[in-house]
Formats: C-alpha cells, structure tokens, sequence
C-alpha cells in the first residue's frame, strides 16, 4: 500500500468499523461519552478545539529539550479539557519519576484525527506514542509505522499475565510473536437487565440464548410502550457490533481458512434467526445508538444489548442499583468490545524510543491505570486483571452505584470476539465489509424489511465475495 493511499484507507477503514463501540467508535454507533477517539467507544459528545498540552510551557517540536531533555509527543482522542487536565496529572506524575523525560499532549478532535495521523505518515513524523484502537493500529501496522518490539517489551514489562486473555490476542501482529501495541483501558458490550423486571417475573439472569429470549418474550408489552429488550437494527456499525455478540457466542468465524466469506451457511442463519427472534420483543422500525439507549434509560425495556458507556446515563437516572449486566453465551461466551491502546511509532530517534517505552509501561502501574480509566468510569474498563480487582478502581462514584456488578464487567475482556478476526489476525476486505455496511444491510432487510432469511443471506454473499474478489 503506497503511503500517499493512506488519507483514503483511514477514511474506509474508520467509516467501516466504526472503530466501534458496541456500535463503532467514531460513528453513529458510539453510544455515549467515547473513551478515545478511536477506541470503537459507543456514542459522542461534541469535539473540542485541537492543541498541544505540555508540563512545561511549549509544544513538542524535536527530539530534545532545553536542558537535554528527551522530548516525546503523546497523540490521543482525549480533547476534552477535564479529561486533558487528567492525562496532564499522569504525565507530571511520570515525569517526577523521570527526570529529564518531557511528555508532550496532543489531543485531536474525533472528526480531525484521521486526516491528523494521515499528513504525520506521509511526511514521516508520527509522533512517540500514538492512543487509538486495534483497527486503526492495524492500518499503522501495515504502513510499517509501529515499533512491534518495542510495544511486546512494554507487554512484557508491564505483565502479560496481568491482562484478560481476549485483549493480547486482538493485539496480535499479523504472522509474528509480537503486539501492535499496549492496551489501557477499553469498554465491552452486552445486555444490560432490570433486575427488578426478572425478580418479578422469576427469570434467569439473559445470559443464554434461552434466557434471553424467555425474558424478551415475557417482558415484552408493547401497548404498554414497554419491549422486552432494545436492539440495534439499522444499517450502521453498531448493528454490526451488536450481533458480533451473538456470532461470537456460537464461535462463528465469517471466513474460512483461505479466506473465503461463509456467510450463507447454516451457522449464520442460526443467528440471523435467532436475532429475528429478539425483533420480534423490540420496537419496531431501524433503530439505532439514541433508539436502544433512551428505550432502556427512559424505561421502557428490560433489556438493551449495549456498551459500557450506558453506565453514566443509568447512573444519571438513578437506575444503576437495578441493573444486572449479562454476556451472551451459547457455545462460549460472545464479548465483543474494543480497548484504547498505545502504539510506539518507529519514526523517532532511539531516546525517544526508549521514552516512550518508559512512559508507556507506566500507563500500566496501577495507580496511573486507575487514573486513566476513571477519565470515564465505567465506559473505561480495565483490562489488567489486578486493577479490576484494586478497591481504588471502584472506589468512585458511578461505579459504586452499580455495586457487584461494576466488578463483574471486566471479566467479559476474557473472551473477545470480532467479526473478520481469526486467530488475532483480521482479514484485508473487513474494513470495506463494515463501511459498506454489507451484514447491517442483511439483517435490516430481514428484519425491518421482511425479506426472505435464505434470499438476503445469498444476496450478503454475494456481496461479500466481491469485496474479496476486489483485493485480489
């Protein structure tokens, strides 16, 4: 790929996956307050204006400061100034500790990122530490723009056994024993319950397909303006995202071992069908990110498949002492969820290379992962196993509210699955998969449109073998 394509390959590829949030990242799947830009978070507020944030006085320009300080740029999606002033805490706190290192802040809006990092790659000058998520990784991968040993020494440093098993291994570098970069924090999607609901009605927890079903049918009164459960269905990524959560339950892989689309097949049309099912105890018509939220912050379901970001507004609505949360499972478990992550670029002198792996293993002590993940408690989840576990984690106030349950979430990093990805590795069509909206397509038209199951499953796979084709 030539890197002046770059500009448009980010523009596909991030339309495509939204960078995701149960829904996308940078997308009209994001559900609420995203955690990065590029972290695939669900739902955002307005962009704040682009800067750069140093301890000192002056943004980052070359290698060295004055003094022979070793200056490095840290990129981010964090504009918003509370969450800047947070990032600034850690950094201070980092420098303390390491003298003559300078961390320089560049938070970018959501809506400039992408053009930001395209110019930094095609004049070669992306910057130390670059905070995004997987599929924007994988694209600075295959720009040959990441520093892979350096991101598996930080993994090595900070502990691999201290990560949940599903991050490392949506790290994995394509063929190599190595990591695209070091995940921080990340949010995870799945049914969020009204306890209440299920106690009155002696319903299990929706953790199986017949859970959850059992619920949705029981739940369901529609005269009421009451659904059993909220589900996207429009043609967008967070539908994508939503039913990843029901393919990665029966262990579906979209592609078979050459790389060939198997979506007309029977496993597919099991859950294409049993998602129908659920359409059947939802409101009717394309429902999207603002649909499935305020059905079930504003009471009317008791259930929404969602991300963790929904935890702000429940807690809004004093409504978190009520809410179970439940991953789908059927085979084996179908978390889906994206992490913010931290890539060391290869552009830079071998001081700031070792700066930057320094300053990227102290996002991983506790203390500052703490820090980081309360920027948005509860959106921004742990994915070190021993900060899940810190009392100081859930010592804050909208994760207190949810009690047992905050403590809970975290484990669903163990298991993540993402449609398009084998083995850690995802297939080259995927990001024109997404941003076409090919799968969304399908399940629109078969549930809001009522087409056949077995003609739209043909027409998707057709559609897929094309995208395929196309790269060959």
């Amino acid at each position: 790929m030539k890197r002046k394509m770059l500009a448009l390959v980010l523009a596909m590829a991030m339309t495509a996956t939204g960078l995701a949030g149960c829904g996308g990242g940078s997308s009209s799947a994001e559900m609420d307050k995203t955690g990065s830009s590029g972290t695939g978070s669900q739902g955002s507020e307005a962009s704040e204006p682009e800067a750069s944030v140093s301890g000192s006085e002056e943004a980052a320009g070359s290698d060295t400061a004055d003094g022979g300080e070793v200056e490095i740029q840290f990129l981010h999606g964090q504009p918003e100034e509370e969450r800047v002033q947070a990032i600034q805490e850690i950094i201070d706190a980092f420098e303390a500790e390491n003298p003559g290192i300078k961390v320089t802040q560049m938070p970018i809006p959501e809506d400039g990122f992408w053009t930001k990092i395209s110019a930094m790659i095609g004049t070669g000058e992306l910057p130390a530490v670059v905070e995004n998520g997987v599929d924007m990784l994988r694209l600075l991968n295959a720009e040959e723009a990441l520093d892979l040993e350096a991101a598996t020494e930080v993994i090595e440093t900070v502990g691999k056994d201290r990560y949940y098993g599903g991050v490392l291994d949506m790290m994995k570098a394509p063929g190599k024993d190595q990591y695209l970069g070091v995940p921080i924090s990340g949010w995870v999607s799945g049914i969020w319950y009204r306890k209440s609901m299920f106690e009155e009605n002696n319903l299990e927890p929706p953790t199986t397909w017949e859970n959850i079903l059992k619920a949705a049918e029981t739940l369901n009164d529609p005269d009421s303006k009451t659904y059993g459960i909220m589900i996207a269905t429009e043609e967008s990524d967070f539908t994508e995202q939503s039913f990843s959560s029901f393919t990665g339950s029966v262990g579906y892989d979209l592609f078979d071992d050459s790389g060939a689309p198997r979506f007309n097949t029977p496993e597919m049309k099991e859950v294409l069908e049993f998602y129908n099912s659920l359409y059947q105890y939802t409101l009717p018509g394309s429902n999207g990110v603002e649909q499935v939220k305020d059905g079930f912050v504003g009471g009317h379901a008791g259930m929404a498949l969602y991300s963790t970001y929904i935890m702000g507004a429940l807690v809004e609505q004093d409504m978190a002492d009520d809410i179970g949360f439940a991953v789908p499972e059927k085979t084996e478990q179908g978390g889906f969820g994206m992490t913010s992550t931290m890539g060391i670029s290869n552009m830079i002198s071998e001081e700031e290379r070792a700066a930057a792996i320094k300053f990227v293993s102290y996002l991983g002590n506790v203390e500052a992962n703490i820090k980081w993940c309360h920027m948005a408690p509860g959106g921004s989840n742990p994915v070190l196993k021993d900060v899940a576990d810190d009392p100081s984690y859930l010592d804050n106030e909208v994760l207190k509210a949810f009690g047992d349950t905050a403590a809970l979430i975290p484990d669903a990093f163990e298991n993540l699955q993402m449609l398009g990805v084998k083995d850690g590795e995802v297939h080259p069509a995927m990001g024109n998969i997404s941003s076409k909206f090919l799968i969304p397509h399908c399940i629109n038209a078969i549930l809001v449109q009522g087409e056949d199951v077995d003609s739209a499953m043909t027409k998707c796979q057709e559609a897929l073998e094309e995208e395929v084709s196309a790269l060959e």
